[in-house]
């Protein structure tokens, strides 16, 4: 099943100013989501750029860890889950699947992984829940 998201925030920064050999960044991200699954997600990523474009930066290359909390509904139940996630950007497509790894409310129960998935202007998540 896919939903559809949108990036609300993307604020990032080196996580250390002062180690150029230490290329990794920290990004505080908001998605707005829509579809069975519903509300906004809060996501923190650790960034270690493998290459990188300083004119466009949706050409670099980075690999990415990072957690995923969301609150809201899934196929209208209410509740929060947070996620693990564990990939790599590059040149502007995103491979960092996610797996539920706790869940709270009337989501307690789900579990489950997603994953990325951009055509155009549009970006969805490919959810694979269960509860």
């Amino acid at each position: 099943m896919d939903v559809t998201f949108t990036v609300t925030k993307w604020d990032e920064k080196p996580l250390e100013d002062t180690r150029k050999d230490f290329p990794i960044n920290i990004a505080h991200v908001e998605y707005e989501i829509v579809g069975d699954l519903n509300g906004k997600a809060l996501v923190e990523y650790l960034l270690y750029y493998l290459e990188s474009n300083v004119d466009d930066g949706h050409l670099a290359t980075a690999k990415i860890s990072g957690f995923l909390h969301f609150d809201g509904t899934y196929k209208g139940k209410q509740g929060t889950f947070t996620a693990v996630e564990q990939g790599i950007f590059d040149k502007g497509n995103l491979n960092s699947p996610g797996k539920i790894i706790k869940a709270t409310g009337d989501l307690i129960s789900l579990k489950g992984a997603y994953n990325y998935k951009f055509k155009g202007q549009t970006s969805n998540m490919i959810l694979d829940f269960e509860f």
